[in-house]
């Protein structure tokens, strides 16, 4: 007898863009925005979001999963606009940068006023 369960897979989504304002006071709480394709089809989902913040830069990292089922649902799963609260970043210059699936990354500077 041959059983086989289906294996939930996990992923690093690509993103397409991030919003995010290009200046913020320091001591602010402020939202960035994600926004790609997580996949093909309803068997893909959010997973989450590692943060990590050194050196005046924001890094994330956006992962998916996918639940393995044979038949999902035929629908174009999106991170449309995910929000990620952030606080507590360092005064000037820093940079936002997101560490896609081919371990490019997408970034974007943000000036922190006083």
């Amino acid at each position: 007898m041959n059983c086989s369960k289906n294996k939930e897979t996990q992923f690093v989504i690509k993103v397409d863009s991030i919003a995010v304002a290009d200046t913020v006071n320091l001591g602010e709480v402020f939202d960035i925005e994600f926004f790609g394709v997580i996949g093909n089809d309803g068997c893909y989902s959010y997973s989450n979001t590692e943060v990590f913040y050194e050196s005046k830069t924001l890094t994330f990292k956006v992962w998916g999963k996918n639940s393995g089922a044979k038949e999902c649902p035929d629908v174009i799963v999106l991170l449309d606009g995910l929000k990620v609260t952030v606080n507590n970043i360092d005064e000037g210059d820093n940079t936002i940068v997101v560490i896609q699936p081919n371990d490019s990354k997408l970034t974007k500077a943000l000036f922190v006023k006083p």
